[in-house]
């Protein structure tokens, strides 16, 4: 679907540049720019280093909880009932850590690899602008599979297609 809505888009902006005439369109894969930037390669090491290190942690606790596991199974006959639930209950809690750890390190290292990635993405689509702007391009377009409008120095027609319509324009992200 995206794809689909990408080349229309990619068709439509081809077909207005060609009615406009002076318009100038350009496109780049953004995807194999941020991979030939070696930033890249220096973020994908420091972020693969960060995942071994939480991967670990997880290996240990899995460890641990194995062993309470195995350990309960070979005293169970000799415990009182009390002893049984209370061993029992630190297995679960244990269990539930494990998975709350792996939930929370998911999320950190998403969070990890954003703050690494964002400054090459930026450093990227600055040199972008910039290259777009010195050869007198208005639209920039992302070839790579997730495409999409890079730079843009076009005429915004929200504002005549709202009055046209009859609707307010609202400002972007309301």
């Amino acid at each position: 679907m995206k794809k689909t809505i990408s080349t229309f888009l990619i068709a439509g902006l081809t077909v207005f540049a060609f009615n406009a005439g002076a318009q100038k369109l350009a496109h780049i894969n953004l995807d194999s720019l941020l991979r030939s930037m070696p930033e890249t390669d220096s973020a994908r090491k420091v972020g693969q280093a960060h995942y071994q290190e939480l991967e670990a942690e997880v290996e240990e606790m899995q460890k641990d909880y194995q062993k309470k596991v195995d350990d309960y199974k070979a005293h169970e006959k000799g415990y009182t009932d009390l002893v049984k639930n209370n061993k029992g209950a630190e297995i679960q809690e244990l269990g539930q850590r494990i998975q709350q750890f792996q939930t929370n390190a998911q999320q950190d290292i998403q969070k990890f690899q954003d703050s690494l990635t964002s400054p090459i993405i930026h450093k990227a689509r600055a040199a972008i602008n910039r290259v777009a702007k010195k050869k007198g391009y208005e639209y920039v377009l992302d070839s790579s599979p997730t495409g999409s409008v890079l730079y843009s120095e076009g005429d915004d027609l929200y504002p005549a297609v709202a009055e046209e319509l009859g609707v307010k324009p609202k400002k972007a992200g309301k």
